[in-house]
């Protein structure tokens, strides 16, 4: 994959688009492309995964993003293929708000759905208009889709819906949820910079920590490499602006080896 991978949002407005609808829209890409690529790199350079403005267009409003770390910025090429990945993620978002795909990415929660929502504001205000949305390289489309205004509104109120879906609190205490290892220490008595991901709460890295050593132990010590197991937990989760920001694991039950990353079926 080439180093001058781009992704090219194109707003082709009919009326003068507010900042703050167009700021919404640019952050919501930015959020969204964080999430989707911590997934695929190490805790550290996830944590500062970001979107750079390199180019902004005349014409209609249309903004060239580059993907990098602030360590990385002249080194693109690492992080071409993110971007064109990102944007089918996004193309298959959208195909599932507006009814086109039946099966909804499993990675969609409530927090996508919003940022979703967003990302299309300024053309949903704007009848007329559309949102053009590439990943291009030397200015050739590597994948490329578009939403009309009409569409725009369609895909805001499905999320709307899904948000709805989702509204069941977090908050509490969880039985028998499957917890694996996103990054942890191997000194039972320090519980600095454990994270951990629970998809059955939350499909990012949470901060945890533990009710007593004993079951930190359990949990790290038991195995030689405790990030190929998952472990059957019960837990509390604490959230902040109903995002999930602790889990305070409370017991252990079992442990499963996880299956490997290029298992299929």
């Amino acid at each position: 994959m080439p180093d001058d991978t781009r992704l090219h949002i194109e707003i082709k407005n009919a009326q003068p688009i507010e900042l703050l609808d167009l700021n919404k829209s640019l952050f919501g890409i930015a959020e969204e492309y964080k999430r989707f690529s911590a997934a695929g790199l190490p805790p550290a350079e996830a944590d500062e995964m970001k979107l750079y403005v390199s180019e902004i267009k005349t014409g209609s409003i249309i903004a060239e993003l580059v993907a990098a770390t602030p360590a990385m910025l002249p080194l693109f090429v690492e992080h071409a293929n993110s971007l064109v990945e990102f944007c089918k993620f996004l193309h298959t978002a959208y195909e599932f708000l507006l009814g086109k795909r039946k099966d909804k990415p499993q990675q969609l929660e409530k927090i996508d759905f919003q940022a979703l929502t967003n990302i299309v504001e300024p053309v949903a205000k704007d009848n007329g208009s559309q949102l053009n949305i590439g990943a291009l390289t030397l200015n050739n489309p590597v994948i490329q889709f578009n939403l009309s205004s009409l569409e725009a509104n369609a895909a805001q109120n499905a999320a709307k819906r899904e948000i709805e879906k989702l509204q069941e609190p977090v908050t509490g205490v969880k039985e028998q949820a499957l917890l694996y290892w996103y990054q942890a220490r191997n000194d039972p008595r320090s519980q600095a910079g454990d994270k951990a991901i629970v998809e059955s709460v939350y499909r990012g890295p949470v901060k945890a920590v533990f009710s007593n050593e004993s079951i930190k132990t359990k949990m790290l010590l038991d195995t030689d490499n405790p990030f190929t197991h998952a472990y059957v937990v019960d837990l509390a989760v604490e959230t902040i602006r109903g995002k999930p920001a602790l889990y305070r694991i409370l017991d252990v039950h079992d442990k499963i080896e996880k299956p490997s990353e290029d298992s299929s079926g």
